[in-house]
């Protein structure tokens, strides 16, 4: 069984974690080397679903009969 982690990040973290993926890419093509690992790993960080955080809650008011 594997163990997974989930991350936190705004938009911002997610686009630096993002560039830095896509960079240590390029300069791997750029030493010829394999980047079938790299390349998967930026495919599930670019398909990762989002999910919003509901700041407020509201509560919810049961009718009494």
């Amino acid at each position: 069984m594997e163990d997974k982690k989930i991350l936190k990040l705004d938009k911002y973290e997610y686009g630096t974690i993002a560039n830095i993926i896509v960079e240590k890419r390029n300069n791997m093509l750029k030493a010829n080397q394999d980047t079938e690992y790299i390349t998967e790993i930026l495919e599930k960080v670019i398909n990762a679903p989002s999910k919003k955080e509901h700041h407020f809650k509201r509560e919810r008011q049961k009718c009494e009969r």
